[in-house]
């Protein structure tokens, strides 16, 4: 996900700040190793020329060799299995928004592909948002140091670089998406975090049945299959204490590659596995894809698309026991819930964190997916009407707005950071005297005009002195790092509250833009966890 840039809202960093603020030249490191790296190795020798190491060292010698870069402070930034075709990445995040804060000079990376694949947005760093923040950049294996191309579009040819990066990028997601099918087709099993009810081989390769877990499994499929409904089934389950897949997993001290807050027995649970055609002995590939290269975002495919491997691993259930407890779920009475709502995901129950459902009834209404399934669950109490969380948004916000309006304007801050860079000019002013003072001072103690212990006692006082000037000038540095980024925060809120403070109405935009979540508590309250809510907070 590219960083969201506005040339416009920038804050130029050298006009204020030359020589005035003491800062060392700060060089920045940037390495990045994917996983697709790892994986197309071949040789010990390859997979070290792209390694951490490898870079790291790489670049740690173009410094040492630079004079240029003598006595420069130096920070890494380490992306450790990332991709290059989108910039999600969180150390080139925090790069960028240092670089946005002006800690940053420069910055070195062992090749351009190292930075990213993303052509336009490669060239649109190297090109406007760099050179406007006054940051260096060099790639070394490339031989690009953007001083070189100051006033120049020199960054052309680098674009079409870039360009051919993507292009290498999308030939070697194919290259992995047809390794990993070769590897599915001979048995083996590619993927993160192991099916619940299956376990890794040995080797690490295959998967065959995790006995401790396929009790459950079976159990499962034949009580549906005999006609019990999902949700009596999950009651049963938590009341004897049947582990779900998270528990059993915790419990063998097993480490799980995404995070499930489900640790109780739910008809969705129950339903999820009853569908997993995993049970039957089948691997089922290519359920979703991404819509392009670099995005994490997935879209579900037609069933006449998935790849299916019948027979792949073993089966903890049989073909015609799969079937029959699909069939026993079809003819049962399905519970009617608004999924766009479930699929969006904002609003939360506050007694065990799971999201809640929106129930579609007359009368819309909220409640928790665990109510009834715990004799006592404090979820049972949560139940709130939609338009009700929709009135509480309307009214906060609206509150928002009205406080925002006793803010002082972005020009207020702005005058704010004069004030205090002309106190910190005349702070600065007097702290080049102090060498000079000193001087004068030694001079008369020499020539005899001063004494010893008068001289002592003089010279005491002007180092206490220059040291509460440079306290001074430090409080004043941060007071005016402060009021750039009320500053900042001003314009973001002011947009929003430009964009959305008349508005009536919740629509799809404001709800995806502004509420990052909804929180509704047993005792009936509501809290509205807003997504500018930093920025807004440190305007008050």
């Amino acid at each position: 996900m590219k960083e969201n840039f506005n040339l416009s809202d920038l804050s130029v960093r050298c006009s204020g700040q030359t020589g005035a603020r003491m800062k060392k030249y700060m060089v920045a490191k940037y390495i990045r190793l994917s996983m697709e790296d790892l994986d197309l190795c071949n040789s010990e020798e390859k997979a070290e020329s792209v390694s951490i190491s490898n870079q790291r060292n790489f670049i740690d010698t173009f410094i040492e060799q630079g004079e240029e870069f003598q006595g420069a402070e130096i920070k890494e930034f380490v992306d450790d299995g990332y991709s290059g075709t989108n910039f999600d990445r969180p150390a080139i995040k925090e790069l960028l928004r240092s670089c946005r804060q002006g800690e940053i000079d420069c910055i070195i990376v062992k090749d351009l592909s190292r930075f990213g694949r993303n052509y336009l947005e490669v060239g649109d760093y190297l090109e406007q948002i760099f050179p406007f923040l006054g940051v260096r950049f060099i790639s070394i294996n490339d031989g690009f140091d953007s001083k070189n191309f100051f006033g120049q579009t020199g960054g052309m040819d680098v674009a079409f670089k870039n360009f051919i990066y993507e292009m290498y990028s999308r030939d070697l997601s194919e290259k992995v998406k047809s390794g990993v099918t070769t590897c599915m087709k001979r048995g083996e099993y590619y993927a993160g975090c192991m099916v619940y009810g299956y376990q890794k081989s040995s080797d690490g390769k295959r998967m065959e049945v995790d006995e401790g877990a396929a009790v459950t499994i079976r159990r499962i499929f034949q009580e549906l299959a005999d006609g019990k409904d999902a949700k009596t089934l999950a009651i049963e389950l938590n009341a004897e204490g049947v582990p779900t897949r998270l528990t059993y997993k915790q419990a063998k001290g097993e480490q799980l590659n995404r995070h499930y807050k489900a640790d109780i027995w739910n008809r969705n649970k129950i339903h999820s596995i009853i569908h997993n055609r995993v049970y039957q002995g089948d691997m089922v590939y290519r359920k979703a894809i991404r819509t392009q290269i670099g995005c994490k975002q997935k879209v579900r495919q037609p069933e006449g698309k998935w790849l299916v491997i019948p027979d792949h691993h073993e089966a903890i259930v049989s073909r015609e026991l799969f079937k029959k407890a699909n069939d026993s779920i079809r003819k049962g009475k399905i519970a009617v819930y608004d999924r766009s709502a479930v699929r969006r995901g904002i609003v939360f129950c506050g007694c065990c964190g799971n999201r809640l459902e929106l129930r579609k009834t007359k009368i819309p209404y909220y409640l928790c997916k665990r109510r009834n399934l715990l004799d006592n669950a404090k979820c049972n109490e949560i139940r709130m009407e939609k338009e009700q969380i929709e009135q509480t948004i309307r009214t906060i916000w609206q509150e928002h707005c009205r406080l925002f309006a006793t803010i002082p304007l972005s020009q207020f801050f702005e005058k704010q950071q004069e004030k205090l860079r002309k106190q910190e000019n005349i702070l600065m002013q007097r702290l080049e005297r102090f060498p000079a003072e000193k001087i004068n001072l030694y001079e008369q103690f020499r020539s005899g005009m001063v004494k010893q212990d008068m001289f002592l006692k003089e010279k005491e006082q002007l180092s206490q002195q220059e040291v509460m000037v440079r306290k001074e000038i430090e409080k004043v540095s941060e007071q005016i790092d402060i009021q750039k980024k009320k500053q900042k925060n001003y314009r973001s809120v002011a947009d929003l509250v430009k964009r959305y403070g008349t508005s009536e109405t919740l629509t799809e935009e404001f709800m995806r833009e502004m509420v990052e979540k909804v929180i509704v508590y047993e005792d009936k309250r509501i809290e509205i966890v807003w997504k500018y809510r930093e920025e807004f907070e440190e305007l008050l």
